[in-house]
């Protein structure tokens, strides 16, 4: 299932973004976890317990308040539009996506 939040993400501006609480604890994401972060398409998939390899990806680490950093190598690929975040709870990621 598909889940849209009311997170946005800029690209070429700040690169953080907030993943949100409930859905962390859905995915036993904790502060400090290493998450992958890789870009498909147009978008950002955003995964914790990744266990292949996967080609391009960046691994970062999650604060305590949920935040993190999109890598600067995968931010400077994306399109300069406003792009917002979804959560895929059938692959327990979330993904940052072009708003149509």
């Amino acid at each position: 299932m598909i889940v849209e939040t009311d997170k946005y993400y800029m690209p070429g501006k700040n690169r953080v973004i907030l993943l949100p609480a409930v859905w962390r604890e859905e995915f036993n994401i904790t502060e400090n976890d290493i998450l992958t972060v890789c870009k498909k398409d147009d978008s950002i998939i955003i995964q914790a317990n990744t266990i292949n390899e996967v080609k391009g990806a960046k691994y970062i680490k999650i604060n305590k308040k949920g935040v993190i950093t999109i890598p600067k190598s995968i931010d400077e690929q994306l399109d300069i539009r406003l792009h917002q975040l979804f959560i895929n709870s059938k692959y327990c990621s979330f993904f940052i996506a072009p708003v149509k």
